[in-house]
C-alpha cells in the first residue's frame, strides 16, 4: 500500500527491512493483497530490496515471507515505541528532561529587564524607580504587573516633563517608551537651524529646477562646480549682501551627473530550485522555544527551506507562553548554470542600475547607460558602466551672520 500521513506511522513506530528471495514481485504483490502498508521499496538487485513497515504489521508479514520464500532482517528501528524503550533505559534523563521544562516555564513567567526609551532629559533611574512602585521590576511574575494603561496613566500623572508614556511587556521584557514635551515644542518652532543657502554637493550641469523659497542665482543648463550657491536664502539686491529681507531658501535643484561603475559577473551562476516536494507537521512550543521531538518529524530531505506559523495559546485577555508551531518544510536544490557573455553584461547592468538608484534616492533616475571594455577573465565578465543621471544636487548651508 501506499505510505499514509507519516504522523501515526511515527506514533506506531517503523522498521526498516532488507528482504532477500526469487520471488519478490509475488511477496509485493501479496502483501499488498493482504493491506499490509509497505512503503519505501528500493530495488537493490533482482533479489534483494529494501522498504519500511509499521511495527503492528510485522507480525502479519512472516507468513507472506514464508509462502514466498523469502527472507527479511531488520535494519534499522524508528518511532516512538523504540523512542520510549531508549528513555526507559534512561530515567535520569527523562526526569531531567521534565524539570528543564518546568524551570523554563517558571523562568519565561519572571521579568529579567525592564528598559526605558526615548528619554533625553528625564533620568533613566528615576523613571524605573517610578517603575518599582508601580510593581515593574526585575524578578517580578508576569502575572503581577499592573495593566499597561493603568501604568501608562499612572507613570504620566508622576512625569510632568513628558507629554506620552507608552508600556509594553514583550517575553520577559518591559519596555517604556516616552516622548518628552521639549522635543515636541522643538518641532512646533519649525526651523531651528536659522535659514540656509542651498549650495552643490557636486559638479554638475543643471537640468531642473524646483524653488519653492530663495532666489535662484543659476539657470537650467549652467554647469556649476562643488559647493557654488545655488539658492539664495536672502531676496535683494545680489550686489549688495547686506539688502534684502533674510528668508532662507527651500527647494530642489536637479543636477545632470555621471558615474562609473567597475561590474564583475561569474559565469558561472547557481538558483534555487523548489522540487514541490513538502511535509508538514506540529510541534510543542514553549516559551519562544520550539520543542523539536525527532521522532514526529524526521528529516526526510536533505536541502529545504522553513515555513513556521506560531500559535499560542490563550486564557481570557492573557497570552500564554506555550502552544505549538506548524513547520511547513519544502525540498529545494541549488542548479548550476552557465552564462554566455551576453547574458553576464545584462546582468551586470540589472545589478549596477540596482545599486546605483539606491544611492541616488527616490529623486534621482538614470537618463542614460554605455558598457565599456567588457571582457571575460578568469572565468568572469568584467567592465564598467558609465551611467548619465539626475539627481538632487542642493544641500542646506547655513547663512552667517554678515554674509
Amino acid at each position: 500500500m501506499l505510505q499514509k500521513n507519516r504522523w501515526p506511522q511515527n506514533v506506531k513506530g517503523t522498521l526498516q527491512m532488507e528482504l532477500t528471495g526469487p520471488e519478490l514481485a509475488r511477496f509485493i504483490n501479496e502483501a499488498v493483497r493482504e493491506q499490509l502498508e509497505i512503503s519505501q521499496i528500493t530495488w537493490i538487485s533482482e533479489e534483494k530490496i529494501r522498504l519500511s513497515i509499521p511495527v503492528p504489521d510485522y507480525f502479519r508479514i512472516k507468513p507472506v515471507l514464508k509462502r514466498t520464500g523469502t527472507k527479511g532482517r531488520i535494519l534499522s528501528k524508528k518511532g516512538l515505541p523504540f523512542w520510549l524503550m531508549r528513555l526507559r533505559k534512561r530515567q535520569f534523563f527523562l526526569w531531567g528532561l521534565l524539570l528543564f521544562f518546568v524551570l523554563l516555564y517558571l523562568l519565561t513567567s519572571v521579568l529579567w529587564s525592564v528598559e526605558v526609551e526615548g528619554n533625553e532629559t528625564v533620568p533613566t533611574k528615576e523613571i524605573v524607580r517610578l517603575l518599582k512602585k508601580e510593581g515593574v521590576f526585575v524578578g517580578q511574575l508576569k502575572h503581577r504587573i499592573p495593566d499597561n494603561e493603568e501604568i501608562q496613566y499612572r507613570l504620566q500623572a508622576q512625569l510632568p516633563q513628558v507629554s506620552w508614556v507608552g508600556f509594553r511587556v514583550e517575553g520577559t521584557r518591559a519596555t517604556v517608551t516616552v516622548v518628552e514635551k521639549k522635543r515636541v515644542d522643538e518641532r512646533e518652532q519649525g526651523e531651528k537651524d536659522g535659514p540656509v543657502n542651498l549650495v552643490a554637493k557636486r559638479a554638475a550641469m543643471i537640468y531642473d529646477m524646483n524653488v519653492v523659497r530663495g532666489r535662484p542665482v543659476v539657470e537650467v543648463n549652467d554647469s556649476v562646480k562643488k559647493g557654488q550657491l545655488l539658492v539664495s536664502g536672502r531676496y535683494g539686491n545680489p550686489d549688495d549682501p547686506d539688502s534684502g529681507k533674510l528668508a532662507g531658501a527651500k527647494g530642489k535643484v536637479f543636477g545632470e551627473v555621471w558615474y562609473e561603475s567597475k561590474v564583475t559577473v561569474p559565469l558561472q551562476q547557481k538558483r534555487k530550485v523548489y522540487t514541490g516536494r513538502r511535509e508538514t507537521a506540529r510541534f510543542p512550543f514553549l516559551a519562544s522555544r520550539v520543542v523539536r521531538l525527532p521522532f514526529l518529524f524526521p528529516e526526510t530531505f536533505s536541502r529545504y527551506e522553513t515555513i513556521q506559523q506560531v500559535q499560542t495559546l490563550r486564557f481570557r485577555d492573557w497570552e500564554l507562553p506555550f502552544g505549538w508551531v506548524e513547520e511547513e518544510r519544502l525540498e529545494m536544490e541549488w542548479v548550476s548554470y552557465k552564462l554566455t557573455a551576453k547574458e553576464a553584461i545584462q546582468l551586470g547592468k540589472e545589478r549596477a542600475r540596482e545599486d546605483l538608484l539606491l544611492k541616488l534616492g527616490k529623486d534621482g533616475r538614470i537618463l542614460g547607460e554605455k558598457v565599456l571594455h567588457p571582457h571575460v577573465e578568469r572565468g568572469k565578465v568584467v567592465m564598467k558602466i558609465h551611467f548619465d543621471v539626475v539627481e538632487n544636487i542642493a544641500v542646506q548651508q547655513p547663512i552667517l551672520q554678515g554674509e
